[in-house]
């Protein structure tokens, strides 16, 4: 890493503390303390638990916040601040659900003609109830909406960051949003969702299509193919709302859609990152050619922070649940492979945890414990939050030496 961005990060840490120095002058220890954690999903955005451990630990401790996504919500959020010359662009789209309306905001770059677009903002799962999680219905269009959009505004580069997905539809949905047609053995149209990959049997790209001249490239936090038992239904489908019977009909369907595919175009869309976001990953593949990326590698580049590391002396990251997908390509995987680099101690906040230690993290800290159910850690995550920042704090004045 450059010496030049890692001296500029120490000033930007010493600047911020001086400030801190003038509001609570008994504040002596220069430890600079990195924040860098993902959003706690359904709960608290990355933004917002940094700001909470900030207003703890910052009457103590050099503080440099980082919010961080893996491609999943969030992720225009975690990036925003590193695109100065970003604007915030708004559009009214069709929700997860056909019958329904969100309001969607993607980044855009006009000088470079780039946009930076969540699927999640369009088809994400926490714009349903649980209630009315059905992947046999939710859809992608409306994504595919977002991105008409960008294309009407010019645009010749697309970033697609895909986690947190309401949907099992293949990215079908968004296609049809860019006009491809796909048909059942009647010549009809499919209808939305994905219960109806299994029927297609004819896909037509539109006639003048536009295009990305200088490519798609997607952000996910998972590698996992389209179908088979480390598919997209298999693995995904549950906490969307379907039950076995469900799951399969979906992942026979995703199959079927993937074998359409080879069988017309010659392109093998059953790649590692294609199950993603429902199988989101295998329409971009289809429909754009597209590149997929691990999202916590790309947004780390763009944001930094791997000088942001280097020049910290303890590194706070989290997210709502620590557990064995954490350690497959998430933000607790990226920023923690970083900071062993350097030799950096990390510290895990986190909602939940399987771990009670683990091989280079210094402590985990969970907001579920004896004293704070996980009932009143998601009824009121601010506050448990807000209470282990002080045994955060505590336990950082006390060693000297982490």
């Amino acid at each position: 890493m450059p010496l030049e961005k890692v001296l500029k990060v120490v000033r930007d840490y010493d600047e911020q503390f001086l400030l801190y120095r003038q509001k609570y002058p008994t504040s002596l220890n220069l430890m600079r303390l990195l924040i860098a954690p993902d959003s706690f999903k359904g709960t608290l955005s990355s933004t917002e638990v940094c700001q909470m451990v900030e207003e703890t630990l910052g009457r103590s401790f050099s503080i440099l916040t980082h919010p961080l996504a893996d491609g999943g919500e969030g992720t225009l959020e975690a990036i925003a601040g590193c695109l100065p010359q970003a604007q915030w662009i708004s559009q009214t789209v069709m929700g997860p659900l056909p019958n329904q309306r969100v309001e969607a905001n993607y980044l855009w770059l006009g000088k470079s003609q780039t946009a930076f677009i969540e699927m999640a903002q369009a088809s994400g799962l926490t714009l349903l109830s649980k209630l009315e999680r059905n992947p046999a219905l939710t859809t992608t269009y409306g994504t595919g909406e977002l991105i008409k959009d960008a294309l009407n505004r010019g645009a010749k580069k697309l970033y697609l960051a895909i986690g947190g997905s309401a949907t099992n539809d293949a990215g079908v949905g968004m296609l049809m949003a860019l006009g491809w047609q796909f048909l059942d053995n009647l010549g009809n149209s499919i209808h939305l969702g994905g219960n109806q990959l299994i029927k297609i049997q004819q896909i037509i790209p539109p006639q003048a299509s536009q295009a990305f001249s200088q490519g798609v490239e997607i952000f996910c936090d998972v590698i996992n193919p389209l179908y088979g038992d480390n598919g997209a239904a298999q693995v995904f489908a549950k906490q969307k709302g379907a039950d076995e019977n469900l799951i399969k009909h979906l992942d026979q369907g995703l199959k079927h859609f993937s074998d359409r595919v080879q069988q017309q175009f010659g392109i093998n869309v059953n790649v590692p990152g294609a199950g993603a976001a429902g199988g989101l990953g295998a329409g971009a593949k289809l429909g754009f050619d597209a590149k997929i990326s691990r999202g916590i590698e790309r947004i780390a580049e763009l944001t930094q922070l791997e000088a942001h590391i280097q020049a910290s002396d303890v590194i706070i990251t989290g997210e709502g649940q620590f557990d064995q997908q954490s350690l497959q390509g998430k933000v607790i995987c990226g920023v923690l492979a970083l900071a062993q680099s350097y030799q950096k101690p990390v510290i895990v906040l986190t909602g939940n945890s399987d771990f009670k230690n683990y091989a280079g993290i210094q402590k985990i800290i969970t907001l579920v414990g004896e004293d704070i159910s996980l009932e009143s850690a998601l009824n009121d995550p601010k506050a448990a939050l807000r209470k282990r920042c002080q045994e955060l704090q505590a336990y950082l004045t006390n060693v000297r030496d982490i």
